[in-house]
């Protein structure tokens, strides 16, 4: 079951990463650690790492998961450290430092230290508040300190058309709630805000995965695709299915 709950508890869904934290991921493996995300988006992190953050600065995974993202960005020279909610679901213990963290509360007192990098891939939508979750983010970074962000994208196309035929966004379903965990869709309005007011800076966004992967081929969801396309701003490089974001929190490097 998910965790007991009184009325001041936060919503964590996590007995699916507890039952299947040995076995296969959504996308597969890296190097026996199973990914538990869209196919490429970890190897899409990792080159916005590259492209984005100094070699050998000191990196911290939120909600790594088994792993996997953890050891790659550390087979790329990257000082990496991991938090997990689900302690059993990381598989890395021993090799890498890792902390037990619940990220819907005051995280960033508990790290001991400020990082040169954060990772959040595919956590933000699994909390409460992201506005919180921004503000621990910013105390968590060192001055000039870099937030690699991403979460499904619902200002996507494919999504907007799921809403208006069924009410509920891509991987935003009843079934991804419980099975999944995805409790908070947030818009790229949203996103901007939160991170904006917690004192951080763009410094690019973009998307990656297939827009349309979601899709039966039908006729009716082709028709309200080519529609919605025409009648949306949808900028080419924020179409995809994931929107990723690199932030700054300001400030020249100690």
């Amino acid at each position: 079951m998910d965790k007991a709950r009184t009325a001041t508890d936060a919503t964590i869904k996590v007995d699916t990463f507890r039952h299947c934290s040995g076995g296969p991921g959504l996308s597969g493996s890296y190097r026996g650690l199973r990914i538990h995300a869209l196919g490429g988006l970890h190897e899409f992190m990792a080159e916005r790492a590259l492209a984005h953050l100094p070699a050998g600065v000191d990196l911290l995974e939120l909600g790594a998961g088994s792993g996997a993202l953890s050891l790659r960005l550390a087979d790329l020279g990257y000082r990496v450290s991991a938090t997990d909610y689900v302690v059993e679901n990381f598989r890395l213990h021993g090799d890498l430092p890792f902390l037990q963290l619940d990220l819907n509360g005051d995280f960033a007192t508990r790290c001991g230290g400020r990082f040169g990098a954060l990772m959040a891939c595919e956590i933000i939508e699994h909390l409460e508040n992201p506005r919180h979750f921004a503000r621990q983010c910013f105390k968590l970074l060192r001055s000039g300190g870099k937030l690699l962000l991403s979460t499904p994208n619902i200002d996507n196309i494919g999504a907007i058309t799921q809403f208006l035929r069924r009410g509920t966004f891509t991987w935003f379903s009843d079934y991804e709630y419980e099975h999944d965990g995805h409790i908070t869709p947030l818009t790229q309005w949203q996103i901007e805000k939160c991170f904006l007011e917690a004192g951080f800076r763009f410094l690019w966004r973009g998307s990656c995965g297939n827009r349309d992967h979601v899709f039966k081929p039908s006729r009716r969801a082709r028709l309200a695709r080519h529609i919605l396309r025409w009648l949306a701003r949808d900028r080419s490089a924020l179409r995809e299915a994931i929107f990723v974001a690199v932030l700054e929190k300001p400030g020249a490097p100690p």
